[in-house]
């Protein structure tokens, strides 16, 4: 969970280069899994782009990700509100005044740079809770619905921004706009998944027993939510 500091470009040097166009207003959330969120159009140009004072990527994202009530875990659902198996009972469970997340993927990692910002790439889904884990820990990680979590070939390998980065919705036809992405999801040692912690270093319910609690080397996940282009 280690990574490499680098310096490099600065986020001006990326605007007066072009890689930063059309600048919109700073569309902000709260900072609980409580704010509300809809739906990016369904538009393959529409993307992510994540800068970091040293270098930046675009990512597709990933809708229907969510936060559960249950377990402080995030799952993926189509349905909204519940899904997967979840390890504090049932299934995963969402409320519909909750947000949507969306997951980059299909980008570069960013090393850490000098203000201990980047993009850590490696999250896998597993196809039977329906959660979120560190794909390099599988063979050390607790499936809630029974032993280590899976990956499925051709899936996704999603990237997750940590510490401050700057969060680009970019819009099709042209325009990017700023957006606030939601901190203290972290790491959780014990089930290798992510999880809320809503500013501690433990919550919620974990497969492997107790509650989650963050793995001494967990960065600090950045989760952004899905915003229509209406929205912005």
């Amino acid at each position: 969970m280690n990574d490499s500091m680098v310096h490099g470009l600065s986020r001006r040097a990326l605007m007066r280069n072009g890689l930063v166009t059309a600048i919109g207003a700073i569309v902000a959330v709260a900072a609980l899994p409580e704010f509300t969120g809809s739906a990016l159009a369904a538009d393959p140009d529409n993307y992510m782009q994540i800068i970091t004072t040293a270098n930046f990527s675009n990512y597709h994202c990933q809708s229907n990700w969510w936060y559960c009530i249950k377990c402080s875990g995030s799952y993926h659902s189509g349905n909204n509100t519940a899904g997967g198996v979840c390890p504090a009972g049932g299934e995963h469970q969402n409320n519909t005044s909750y947000t949507k997340y969306c997951l980059p993927h299909d980008g570069a990692a960013l090393p850490t740079d000098s203000i201990g910002d980047g993009v850590q790439a490696g999250w896998r889904w597993c196809a039977k809770c329906q959660g979120l884990f560190w794909g390099s820990a599988q063979a050390e990680s607790t499936c809630p619905a029974g032993g280590h979590h899976a990956i499925t070939s051709g899936t996704y390998t999603y990237d997750l921004a940590y510490g401050q980065p700057e969060l680009w919705l970019i819009i099709n036809g042209g325009g990017s706009t700023q957006i606030t992405g939601q901190t203290d999801w972290l790491y959780c040692g014990k089930c290798r998944g992510l999880f809320y912690g809503h500013g501690g270093t433990a919550d919620g319910v974990c497969p492997a027993g107790g509650t989650h609690s963050q793995y001494s080397g967990s960065s600090n996940y950045i989760m952004i939510p899905y915003f229509s282009e209406s929205s912005v």
